[in-house]
């Protein structure tokens, strides 16, 4: 049916009026109901009347407009109806009028097909919308003729084969630089033997004289010693400061040989510091387990001078001022990389990591494996020395003149956390016997009915209780478990995911600072033994995060509200309901924009147009909120219930126990006296238990359905970070951090430590992994409160660190365990969050919390002393 015919159809004496008026009530409580007399009060003349008619039809005939129409019938009855089709043609243009007068509406494949709303074509400048919710958009213009057709064959032709081309050279360059990188891994890892360090049982007798252990290895470059044995948990202390402390001591005492005099006889000089370390007291030494500290002694000048002489010996005399033999285990590790070379391999390392996870070359696993493997590439070829100017020529004859420090198998073994993959592995086990029992959709189902169908009370219920439950369980398990409800209730309600999950992220670890077992940054810190014996309880520790944690949770929802001011990047794709209405606004705004406001009868009729599309703007700004009304979210509730129910109750009460039963042995775990199994341990017996009673013949089905990769991710990371570790990085950062502290006046002392600890772990765990940050920071902390001199308190650098660690996590995709974890699951149900999105979307959020915390601190500690 023509647009002509159409406008005859809806005279007032057409069969085909009564049709479109039902259409038009149909839609109309659609849109939150129309006032059907909005000018009744208002008295409508013939020139306004004339407006009316100048209208299309669809705008004359809504309910509305009622006024007008039944003035019109009042005064010139149904006849002048028959004038309406020049009218029309007037909003026609092109080829519109081409096909027939046939309008875009009626197109095939459109979704407005058979609509009454049509499409109307106004003169040049008066499509320009007046509100923004009100533009059309439009990808690009259809080309007419057989000559522009050709030519855009053409161009797309061209375009296709350069990209083509392109793609062609990427892959070279990306297969030329793996195999470079591999054959200098091979190269260096075949010609360069592990290292073998020295690791000897000695006993030390009583007295003054000890023990002289002679090291027949002497050490070409910084070395590191390590010792087992009944030693207090203090920090490295000078000998000045250890004198004022009532405890036994070990003392190691580095020594090289010269000879001196005309005799030439043979000495033994003190060159380096003692290192001495605080014992436990007699009774506690025979039953007190082994704890092992180290330190690392710098090359010196002088000390290479002495022994680069062949004949010079290295020795340490080990002795003790207790009355008793003790024995203890030696390590010696005669070749560790200078920090300041190391510093600078393991930044160009930390470079390419990201650079390849910004780029996206390579899936996330591979990227892990090649950093690691060139981490330990990059320990193998450089010694401890400050590399030459003549890098290629050293680096080449590396065999010679290099001696390696290589990690044997043994230690990579050591450096992957086994208890954090087993803690993985095994919930991920739980979590996909669960999956089977369709509770996450039950879950997603009854947040949908909590939330009433609104998106951002969805979202920010989905943040406080992952906050909440991040607090009491670690932030891994609470990604593992909120993640899966979180997508599935994105799916039902049309969302983007992405942004829920990183909301989840960014909560689980702002949850995990609250208290001292939320996450491994908190464990860490509180099962300090310094920490604990200078009365940081329970509730001490919670008392103190939890204002940070508070602002921060107001923050970070802000933060996303205003991220998302423009609801439809949460969504999927636009809802037709939602595109509809977007239609009829653009129709009545065309026809509110075509009526000049020149007299008081136009604007009679603009009036009347403007109010109603105000009233369409409202409507839409509820369908974007969520569900329209409350027949839509009545009708969509129990729709979600039949379609998702509970599909096996037997299953989910034996999965469901056995989870209970993880969590519950969380908690008893968490108290430190009652502390006997790792948190792995404790998760594999649940799983062993679960598989027990299901007696289940699928187990080849459930390891397919293991997430492989995150597990393959970790391993290689963590094996990454020790190597960055062993580079000199973490050293590097403490020292700065140190130095800066120590350069300010006593005075001032407290906030310039509060500053550097909270940016420094902050950034640091933003840009490495949080959980070796806070171990070297926690060494950091404890050092400098332990300095008499300094005058520094303990709680407000401990708050500091837990804080900025645990926040500064949030930093990055790789700055915390649970982001990789959310991120994996996200990928395995078919959303990838991407480096570059999580690092637009999340690192500024993370360096306001950051300020926050530093504000927070600043005035508890400086201005009010709450320590």
């Amino acid at each position: 049916m023509g647009l002509r015919e159409t406008f005859r159809s809806l005279r007032p004496d057409s069969p085909g009026r009564d049709k479109v008026d039902m259409e038009l009530k149909h839609r109309s409580p659609r849109v939150g109901g129309c006032h059907h007399n909005q000018v009744a009060a208002v008295q409508v003349t013939e020139q306004s009347l004339q407006v009316w008619r100048a209208l299309p039809a669809e705008i004359r005939h809504d309910p509305s407009m009622a006024s007008f129409q039944m003035e019109n019938e009042r005064i010139h009855g149904s006849h002048d109806e028959d004038d309406d089709d020049e009218v029309e043609d007037g909003y026609l243009e092109g080829p519109e009028k081409k096909n027939g007068g046939r309008g875009l509406s009626e197109e095939p494949g459109s979704s407005y097909a058979g609509s009454d709303f049509l499409d109307i074509k106004t003169r040049p400048g008066d499509d320009i919308a007046t509100d923004d919710e009100a533009t059309t958009h439009s990808d690009h213009e259809t080309t007419n003729g057989p000559g522009n057709a050709k030519t855009q064959a053409r161009r797309i032709h061209h375009k296709s084969k350069r990209s083509k081309e392109q793609r062609q050279r990427d892959k070279l360059w990306k297969r030329g630089g793996l195999l470079l990188f591999w054959l200098l891994a091979a190269v260096v890892l075949i010609s360069v033997g592990e290292k073998h360090l020295l690791e000897k049982t000695v006993e030390v007798p009583q007295g003054e004289q000890g023990k002289f252990f002679q090291l027949l290895q002497k050490p070409t470059g910084d070395f590191r010693l390590k010792i087992h044995g009944a030693f207090r948990e203090l920090p490295l202390l000078d000998a000045a400061e250890n004198e004022t402390l009532s405890f036994g001591y070990l003392t190691v005492q580095p020594q090289v040989s010269a000879y001196v005099g005309q005799n030439r006889s043979k000495v033994f000089q003190d060159i380096l510091p003692a290192w001495r370390l605080p014992l436990l007291s007699e009774e506690e030494l025979v039953s007190a387990p082994a704890m092992g500290t180290n330190r690392t002694y710098q090359m010196t000048q002088e000390l290479s001078e002495l022994l680069a002489a062949k004949e010079s010996e290295f020795r340490l005399h080990i002795y003790s001022d207790v009355e008793m033999d003790l024995a203890i285990i030696l390590n010696y590790n005669p070749l560790i990389v200078n920090a300041r070379t190391g510093s600078i391999l393991a930044g160009l390392i930390l470079m390419i990591f990201y650079a390849l996870l910004v780029w996206e070359l390579f899936e996330r696993p591979f990227v892990a494996m090649i950093c690691s493997i060139l981490s330990v590439t990059a320990l193998a070829c450089f010694n401890g020395k400050d590399i030459p100017k003549k890098i290629l020529y050293h680096f080449l004859t590396f065999t010679i003149y290099f001696l390696p420090d290589r990690p044997n198998m043994d230690e990579i073994i050591q450096w992957m956390d086994m208890e954090l993959l087993t803690l993985l592995f095994c919930m991920m086990l739980i979590i996909l016997i669960l999956t089977e029992t369709g509770v996450f959709d039950y879950l997603a189902v009854f947040c949908f009915e909590v939330s009433r169908g609104k998106i951002w009370p969805m979202i920010y219920s989905l943040c406080l209780v992952t906050c909440v439950v991040s607090s009491v369980l670690d932030n891994m398990t609470t990604v593992l478990l909120l993640t899966p409800v979180a997508i599935r209730l994105c799916e039902v309600m049309q969302l983007d995911p992405l942004p829920v999950v990183m909301g989840i992220i960014v909560h689980a670890n702002i949850g995990g600072a609250l208290t001292p077992i939320g996450d491994p940054i908190s464990i860490i810190v509180s099962t300090n033994h310094f920490i604990v014996e200078n009365d940081v309880t329970f509730l001490t520790f919670v008392a103190h995060t939890f204002p940070g944690v508070l602002l921060a949770v107001i923050q970070s929802c802000l933060y996303l509200r205003l991220f998302y001011h423009n609801i439809n990047a949460l969504r999927r794709s636009e809802p037709k309901e939602v595109s509809e209405l977007r239609r009829e606004i653009r129709v009545w705004q065309r026809a509110l924009n075509a009526v000049a406001s020149c007299s008081k009868d136009a604007q009679l009729v603009k009036g009347t147009l403007q109010g109603k599309v105000k009233q369409l703007k409202r409507t839409l700004r509820r369908l974007q909120k969520g569900v329209g009304s409350s027949e839509v979210y009545t009708n969509t509730l129990d729709e979600l219930k039949q379609k998702y129910p509970i599909k096996n109750k037997k299953l989910l009460l034996q999965s469901a126990g056995a989870l209970v039963f993880v969590i519950i042995c969380f908690f008893i775990q968490s108290v430190p006296h009652w502390r006997t199994l790792p948190l792995g341990w404790v998760a594999l017996l649940g799983v062993i238990l679960l598989l027990i009673i299901l007696n289940r013949d699928d187990m080849e089905h459930l390891m397919h359905r293991i997430e492989w990769t995150t597990l393959l991710f970790f391993s290689a990371m963590f094996v990454m970070m020790e190597c960055v570790e062993r580079l000199g990085i973490f050293a590097c950062i403490g020292e700065l951090t140190e130095h800066v502290i120590l350069s300010v006046d006593k005075s001032h002392r407290l906030a310039m430590a509060i500053f550097m600890i909270l940016w420094m772990s902050a950034l640091g765990s933003s840009i490495l992994d949080s959980i070796p940050v806070t171990a070297m920071m926690v060494k950091l902390v404890t050092s400098l409160v332990a300095k008499p001199s300094l005058g520094l308190p303990l709680q407000p650098l401990v708050w500091a660190l837990t804080l900025g660690a645990s926040m500064g996590g949030n930093g990055t995709l790789y700055g915390a365990s649970a982001n990789v974890i959310a991120a994996g699951i996200a990928e395995q149900h078919g959303y990838k969050l991407s480096f570059t999105r999580y690092l637009r979307t999340v690192f500024p959020m993370m360096l306001g919390q950051i300020t926050l915390m530093t504000i927070y601190l600043l005035v508890a500690h400086i201005v009010f002393g709450w320590h």
